[in-house]
């Protein structure tokens, strides 16, 4: 089953469920203003909303306007600077969170202003995947999205949303289907592992992932699992100061989209990262 039957089949459920048909690219056209810089303001949300393209107000509902009308121009310039510089990805959908007080809206904000790099935050999602838990509700994000990421290349994807609608689909369909579904995750995955065994290696051994990732020829997917262990051990874990450098930088590069991270980088990575942290 291809990504084209995957994109079928999720439409068809919407169909089932809520009897339209879902129309996400006419939302992202309209919000192109905000990567120039422009604060997110409430007409924003309303196209967004916009239940002629998909079924928003069966899950979901903004906050009143008058609520948050005036914290909305604070916005201004974050959807650029997030483009340009996804160092401070967490403080800025942190700053999100904050006015929306609610996660899974804000990671619709997101997915739609840039639906390559973020999906919505859902728990039947969170649960096929088996994100690690994090301290609140921006860092379990940034942890599902983390997951997902390295994942497009491996179902030849373009974007993160894409992967939402896959990892959706799966969530809710049963039956041959589900089969279909689940023998093209194990096809797609490194090295070919079985669904439940990826479940498995993503929560409890990341640099294998990495590995995996390494031997496929993917090196930026292998980076960005090594860079989640990184992120794990790098306040836990003494490290020498020329090692510790090391590694942010190889971290750093690989989340930029726009570096260049190669076989080398990703080689040495995993290889440092196991003289700390030896795999099972």
């Amino acid at each position: 089953m291809d990504q084209k039957k995957y994109e079928s089949l999720f439409k068809k459920i919407v169909r089932q469920k809520h009897g339209m048909d879902v129309d996400f690219e006419k939302i992202e056209e309209r919000l192109h203003n905000l990567k120039k810089g422009d604060p997110l303001t409430y007409d924003d949300l309303l196209i967004i909303c916009d239940d002629s393209c998909w079924p928003f107000s069966k899950y979901w509902m903004w906050p009143s306007r008058e609520q948050i009308e005036e914290k909305l121009i604070q916005t201004k310039g974050w959807f650029k600077d997030l483009n340009d510089n996804p160092d401070i990805e967490a403080k800025i959908i942190g700053e999100l969170d904050e006015i929306f007080k609610n996660i899974a809206l804000v990671s619709i904000i997101l997915r739609f202003v840039f639906p390559k790099r973020y999906a919505i935050y859902s728990r039947p999602a969170l649960k096929i995947l088996r994100i690690e838990r994090g301290s609140n509700d921006v860092e379990e994000y940034l942890n599902y999205i983390d997951v997902l990421r390295p994942l497009r290349r491996s179902f030849g994807v373009s974007k993160t949303a894409d992967l939402d609608i896959i990892v959706w689909t799966i969530a809710q369909e049963k039956g041959e289907y589900a089969r279909q579904l689940k023998k093209l995750l194990a096809e797609r995955l490194p090295a070919n592992l079985k669904p439940g065994e990826l479940i498995n290696l993503l929560s409890t051994s990341p640099l294998k992932i990495a590995e995996c990732y390494f031997e496929q020829g993917d090196w930026k997917a292998a980076g960005f699992y090594a860079a989640c262990v990184f992120e794990k051990i790098r306040d836990e874990l003494w490290v020498d100061k020329g090692t510790s450098l090391d590694l942010r930088d190889l971290r750093n590069r690989v989340i930029h989209e726009s570096e260049r991270f190669t076989k080398t980088d990703a080689r040495n990575f995993i290889e440092t990262l196991k003289n700390i942290v030896p795999t099972n």
